[in-house]
């Protein structure tokens, strides 16, 4: 468990999975390919963050649903005021959440399947061999 805190904290503050130093999100919606600092890969394969985009929208999705059933339910607003703010949350948090959606979906790619730090160690030794034998460990 306390692997999984240090995976979840490190996404929360958009840092590498791997090393916690290197950040995520460089722009908010421009991601590095790697992290700056232990050279880990941000994406593994294309594609590899649309995981993060579903996840992103099934959160907006409920939050609007629940928050236009409690507004309609309880007469707080308008069955059109509650239609157009529950609109506005679905469409509004994926943008508000981007980067840590991403950096979620990053985290816990690494928690289950960590491979980061090896596919950064194999790209160091391709940099490194310009016409050398790589050497086995």
């Amino acid at each position: 468990m306390p692997r999984l805190l240090k995976v979840l904290s490190r996404s929360i503050l958009l840092r590498c999975p791997c090393c916690g130093l290197g950040r995520v999100s460089k722009y908010w919606f421009r991601s590095p390919s790697n992290c700056s600092q232990c050279g880990a890969l941000f994406e593994r394969e294309p594609g590899f963050y649309l995981g993060a985009m579903i996840f992103s929208c099934a959160i907006a999705t409920v939050t609007a649903a629940i928050v236009v059933v409690i507004l309609t339910v309880w007469d707080l607003a308008s069955r059109e005021s509650a239609l157009a703010l529950g609109l506005g949350l679905g469409l509004g948090i994926p943008l508000l959440f981007f980067p840590w959606a991403r950096s979620f979906w990053l985290g816990i790619d690494q928690y289950f399947d960590p491979r980061l730090k090896q596919n950064s160690l194999i790209d160091q030794r391709a940099s490194g061999m310009h016409g050398h034998q790589a050497t086995q460990d």
